[in-house]
């Protein structure tokens, strides 16, 4: 059974024979119901699939501050399903190591608001790390994002909506399972209506005290 949203002549939700009706970021998307998959996946296919498998689980951990830091990225996709496409074509490596994610060329955040002109982290107090940065354009309001990833265990800390950017510094508590780990450390900056955010800042490694 399908229920028309807008009379005869518009979209519905739920099935219709082999038709399925949904909406899906304010369009509305009708599509045929699958049969299965009878012939092989072709080696390109099978290639797609292993880099979208790679970028999806080094992805998963941070999947809320994705969230934030990919909203409104495209007029049909956003969050973690946008990350991955950006990620799967940008940071998706191929080297000695194999395949693998660059975390230097990685973004968790994607928009067109300034960056930082100078960024850091140090860890200068037990279960904490201290972010400072300065420079770029900024409205009184906006506010900075701070993540730190342990990517070999797959832990992460972070803030979407931190300290006031104009502050030019502020601290986030890492938690137990980051206290004594090596973890990469980015930055971004997001407006408070979260309508805007900036690219993310890839600021190296730190060693959480």
């Amino acid at each position: 059974m399908a229920i028309l949203k807008n009379g005869i002549l518009g979209g519905f939700s739920g099935k219709v024979g082999t038709v399925i009706g949904y909406t899906l970021m304010g369009q509305e998307i009708i599509r045929g119901r699958g049969e299965g998959r009878k012939a092989p996946f072709t080696e390109g296919e099978l290639t797609n699939q292993q880099k979208f498998g790679l970028t999806q689980a080094w992805l998963k951990p941070i999947t809320n501050f994705l969230r934030v830091g990919f909203q409104h990225y495209a007029k049909t996709y956003e969050g973690f399903v946008a990350a991955k496409s950006y990620n799967s074509k940008n940071a998706l490596v191929y080297d000695d190591a194999g395949a693998h994610v660059d975390p230097t060329l990685a973004l968790v955040s994607y928009g067109d608001m300034d960056l930082a002109e100078t960024a850091s982290v140090v860890s200068e107090s037990p279960g904490t790390v201290t972010f400072k940065w300065s420079g770029g354009r900024s409205e009184y309001d906006d506010r900075a994002m701070f993540m730190l990833y342990d990517i070999e265990n797959g832990n992460a800390a972070f803030e979407t909506a931190a300290v006031k950017r104009q502050l030019e510094t502020g601290v986030l508590k890492a938690g137990e399972e980051l206290i004594g780990k090596t973890v990469h450390a980015y930055i971004a900056f997001v407006s408070e209506d979260r309508k805007r955010r900036s690219n993310s800042q890839y600021l190296g490694l730190v060693t959480v005290l």
